[in-house]
């Protein structure tokens, strides 16, 4: 789940250019209690404040504008994002930002490009809105690349052809279609469905295009020009911590202080951020793209933002240490300090951040082994028994543990939150919903003016598709069953309509991805290809179904005409997908080849490894993600839940997180019962227990995000309001815009390239300075020996290597 899922967006009537507010979940529950036949009346308070009651059919909507700018900037942020993946800690550009950017472009469009097909007439609302629809079916970077990455170069499977890799991305991006269509008529028509996440985007388009300013003159500065001055000096600024002085961008607090003392470990453990390191505590970061992707700072609201805190801080500096400390899984504190025979070990002689697997000695063990081909079916990949019996059981570390049992916290918690707090709101919107299929609303209505698609069309995609799918999973070396598609299929069709209702009506999504794996690794243990191919086409399904769904609504809302929504989100799915494998295969390729270490050259009997596999988390772009959705293959699809959650098991007591999703949402929801005027109606558990990022990610993010959100959202949003309405969410986006060009520049710079920036004391061997200080000084020796293209002797540095 993401931050955005749990928003509650509602404005207030009579400013159609004003911000989207947040009500809280205890209004809503005072909304579940109006009648039935009140209740449609509600939500059209709701959707009145930011959608009006007019169309005008005569505009033009998929325009050569339209194709031309949202493609370009589609692709642009297709690429970007897809980059962005193989950072260690999530960061992404929202297509938010083409709202801003598309609109001087197609204005100077308008004027100067000539009358005809060209240039049908001045630039307007539905062009608009649908080049964010195309960004935004485009910005979404594809699942698969965790499949395709996983098998073609992280398991080194080379006869995995790049065709059927791209044919992959593609049907699992487009597979969810054909239901988004399909289920239009209950998630898109009514107008129960609010699909609250739009409105946000709607008061920008309002605003932009009906040139009002919300600040009534009193700030005459235009939000293009504060985006692009904001935007201007976050680019700049982005080199500091990311180049010049990346100590800024994990400063720990602890390891600084306890840095050269004889015996650090345990500061160490507390206080450093690293993959392999410990859990950060006290420490902050200067650099935006190391939290935006995971918090969103300015745009979540801030009672979100304080569960989210508060949650992190309990599970990460303290939950997590007690586990560690007292082997909570049977050999926590054991782990990293032998040298490992695959992987890296930690440097600190622990491991508590990392997606790494052990063996029964606590050693690293190299992914890979787990997995051999098939002797009858050399496509086919399967577990290596005779090495997973000969290390068995298998450990993680406690944090990697600990994402796992709260992953089945929120599963089960969300579904609980959602029953408990929106259940009456979701019945009454239903039986509305139900009622108001046969006395369509007024945005119907003027829909209807419009050609509808009709449902073969979405029939005959879903048809195509799936035949794909079968095709790429059976013959393209993905090792699904034909029928593991059709159960995929049926998991989602079972799924989408009460999962969307509830997406639609309160926000919160419901992920499949922990009960899709969970199921088909019961179904096919062993099968750690078919088990990701699995997991992948029934979540994303699912998930961009809904994506799909949500952008349905947005045309809905401004009108725009079915047909040219079909045609714009289905060219821009599969183009998104074209353009992210093609990214991500070159950029890995591209990176070439290097000797292994001669610690790992076991593990590499053909001689090489990828080059992007030697960057590590310090270096910011570390794959995380890549790692541990491999991990997650071997423990879902090689081993298998029944070996790895079940009784004999270490980590059969993660299970129990099941139990605690059941039982602690009610909590809250009883106190707020007793209660009704205190803090209470403001927990939300599943926000609250989510881990806000991966195992082996920089834990730097704790202390910052908070901060600004504090600035932004409660001194700056309370004295400041006029202000804060008309640049919060502006200053947002220029924040992700500019801080995204620079980031790719410094990574095609210093990580791509050769051109690292000198050592000095803000640019340490070791970024965070948990090391002794005579380390660190040896790390700077063998980082700048190895810059500028040349290669670092040791033995002309005898004092660093004797």
């Amino acid at each position: 789940m993401t931050q955005s899922d749990f928003e509650q967006p509602h404005t207030k009537p009579l400013d159609k250019a004003e911000e989207p507010q947040y009500v809280t979940e205890e209004k809503l529950e005072q909304l579940a209690e109006v009648a039935d036949e009140d209740y449609i009346d509600e939500i059209y308070e709701i959707i009145d404040a930011v959608v009006p009651r007019t169309d005008d059919p005569s505009l033009p909507a998929l325009t050569f504008r339209v194709w031309f700018l949202g493609l370009i900037f589609g692709a642009a942020i297709c690429a970007a994002n897809t980059v962005f993946t193989f950072r260690t800690n999530n960061y992404t550009v929202t297509a938010f930002v083409t709202v801003l950017m598309a609109y001087p472009c197609g204005i100077f469009m308008g004027k100067v490009l000539p009358m005809g097909i060209l240039n049908p007439g001045p630039f307007n609302y539905k062009e608009h809105a649908l080049i964010y629809v195309i960004t935004n079916a485009m910005a979404t970077t594809p699942y698969a690349l965790y499949n395709i990455i996983g098998q073609k170069y992280q398991l080194y499977q080379s006869d995995l052809n790049f065709w059927w890799c791209m044919a992959f991305a593609i049907v699992t991006q487009a597979f969810g279609y054909g239901f988004a269509g399909l289920t239009r008529r209950y998630l898109v028509r009514p107008a129960a469905m609010l699909w609250p996440s739009n409105l946000a985007t709607i008061a920008m388009l309002n605003s932009l295009h009906s040139n009002e300013d919300s600040s009534k003159g009193r700030y005459p500065m235009s939000r293009f020009k504060f985006f692009w001055l904001v935007s201007s000096a976050m680019f700049f600024y982005t080199f500091l911590p990311q180049y010049i002085a990346p100590m800024l961008g994990a400063v720990s607090v602890i390891c600084f202080f306890t840095r050269n003392q004889a015996n650090n470990r345990v500061p160490i453990l507390l206080g450093s951020t690293q993959g392999f390191g410990g859990m950060g505590l006290l420490s902050f970061s200067f650099d935006w793209t190391m939290f935006t992707g995971i918090f969103f700072p300015i745009t979540t609201p801030l009672w979100a933002i304080w569960n989210q805190f508060v949650g992190s801080w309990i599970v990460m500096w303290v939950i997590v240490p007690i586990c560690f400390f007292t082997d909570a899984f049977g050999m926590d504190s054991k782990l990293g300090t032998n040298v490992g025979v695959a992987t890296s070990p930690s440097p600190y002689g622990f491991d508590l951040n990392s997606a790494t697997l052990y063996n029964l000695n606590g050693t690293a063990l190299d992914k890979k082994r787990f997995v051999m081909k098939d002797p009858t079916d050399p496509k086919n990949l399967q577990l290596n028994q005779a090495f997973y019996d000969a290390n068995k059981p298998i450990y993680i570390t406690t944090f990697f543990a600990m994402t796992y049992t709260t992953s089945f916290i929120v599963f089960v918690a969300a579904i609980v939150h959602v029953a408990l707090w929106y259940g009456k709101d979701i019945w009454h919107r239903f039986r509305a919903t139900v009622a108001d299929l046969d006395k369509e609303d007024i945005h119907c209505q003027l829909m209807d003016v419009y050609p509808e698609v009709p449902d073969w069309w979405y029939y005959l995609t879903l048809a195509i598709f799936t035949a794909l799918a079968i095709a790429t999973c059976e013959v393209g070396g993905f090792n699904l069953p034909w029928w593991g598609v059709i159960v995929a299929i049926i998991l989602a069709l079972v799924s989408i309509i009460p999962i969307g209702t509830i997406q639609a009506i309160s926000g919160q999504q419901i992920g499949l991805n922990v009960m899709s794996e969970f199921l088909i690794g019961l179904i096919l243990p062993g099968r750690i290809a078919a088990v990701m191919a699995f997991k992948t086409f029934s979540y994303m399904a699912m998930v961009q179904g809904l994506s799909l769904v949500a952008d349905l609504k947005l045309g809905h809302y401004v009108k725009v005409p079915p047909k040219s929504m079909f045609l714009a989100q289905l060219v821009s799915t599969i183009l998104g997908a074209i353009v992210s494998t093609a990214t991500a295969c070159s950029l890995y390729e591209s990176f070439g080849q290097v000797p292994p270490p001669a610690a790992k050259a076991a593990q590499y009997p053909w001689g090489w490894m990828w080059k992007i596999q030697t960057l590590d988390s310090s270096s910011g772009w570390s794959s995380a993600n890549y790692n541990v959705f491999l991990s997650a293959g071997a423990i879902w699809g090689a081993i298998g839940p029944a070996r790895f959650f079940g009784p004999d098991s270490p980590y059969f007591k993660t299970l129990i997180g099941f139990i605690v999703g059941l039982v602690l949402p009610i909590i809250p929801w009883l106190l707020h019962k007793a209660q009704p005027d205190s803090f209470w109606h403001l927990v939300n558990v599943p926000v609250f227990i989510v881990m806000p990022c991966q195992a082996g990610s920089t834990q730097s993010i704790l202390i910052t995000p908070l901060l600004i959100a504090l600035t932004v959202n409660y001194y700056v949003k309370k004295y400041r309001h006029t202000w804060w309405k008309k640049y919060a969410y502006v200053m947002s986006a220029a924040f992700d815009s500019g801080s995204a060009i620079a980031t790719l520049i410094i990574f095609f710079m210093a990580k791509y390239g050769t051109t690292i920036f000198p050592y000095w004391y803000m640019n340490p061997g070791d970024q965070e300075r948990c090391v002794p200080d005579a380390v660190n000084e040896c790390s700077a020796h063998a980082y700048m020996g190895a810059g500028y293209g040349y290669t670092y002797d040791a033995t002309q540095d005898p004092a660093c290597n004797s």
